[in-house]
């Protein structure tokens, strides 16, 4: 009888432990969604944070390499606008010189008088500050050197093989030219033309 009793009071201590570690077990599994759940939420919270952050960042980067591209535009646009300025008032003053009756002097550069390379370099110091020098081979060596079909206004043009040129002349545009030709002429606009073609131009370099 006592033994019976001990051995039911052993089966109900094991019913009612086994019933709580089964509860318990149930417990856990029944909390484990929520931890899921509660995982997910976090990780789309920081999933939300990282995509922010990336976009701020790409905003960033864009803004900047958006002000790299207009600061380069703006430096290119104020570099080609002093070009053009430079260019016209050297145009400018070769035609007026071309009206001022300045009779052709070997080895001159004034108003005096002048030669050809004396013209040229007269007009690029007054005009640009740039020194060409009282030579044209010399002026060859101030140029990038070009076809004489890709003359722009204000370049040279050259006659003779390069390295050897005897004459250079101002391009002022339309297929004319401000020169000083040769003994008992002035400085004067003339025309390209077969008869006396230029062998090539130059670029003056700044």
């Amino acid at each position: 009888m006592t033994f019976k009793k001990t051995v039911l009071a052993l089966a109900a201590t094991v019913a009612l432990f086994g019933v709580s570690t089964v509860s318990a077990h149930a417990a856990t599994i029944q909390a484990l969604p929520n931890q899921t759940e509660t995982q997910a939420a976090h990780d789309a919270v920081n999933a939300a944070s990282d995509s922010e952050t990336s976009s701020a960042t790409s905003t960033t980067t864009n803004s900047a390499a958006t002000s790299t591209s207009a600061d380069t535009t703006s430096t290119s646009t104020t570099s080609t606008s002093a070009t053009s300025s430079t260019t016209k008032k050297v145009v400018a003053l070769a035609k007026q010189l071309a009206t001022e009756n300045i009779p052709y002097v070997w080895g001159g550069e004034s108003l005096k008088g002048m030669d050809c390379s004396g013209l040229t370099d007269y007009v690029y110091q007054h005009a640009a500050g740039i020194t060409l020098g009282h030579y044209t081979v010399t002026q060859e060596s101030k140029v990038t050197k070009e076809a004489v079909s890709d003359a722009q206004p204000g370049d040279l043009l050259f006659w003779g093989s390069q390295g050897a040129s005897y004459h250079v002349a101002l391009y002022i545009g339309n297929n004319q030219y401000v020169a000083a030709p040769e003994p008992g002429e002035d400085v004067q606009i003339q025309t390209i033309s077969s008869y006396f073609m230029p062998s090539f131009a130059g670029k003056v370099n700044a």
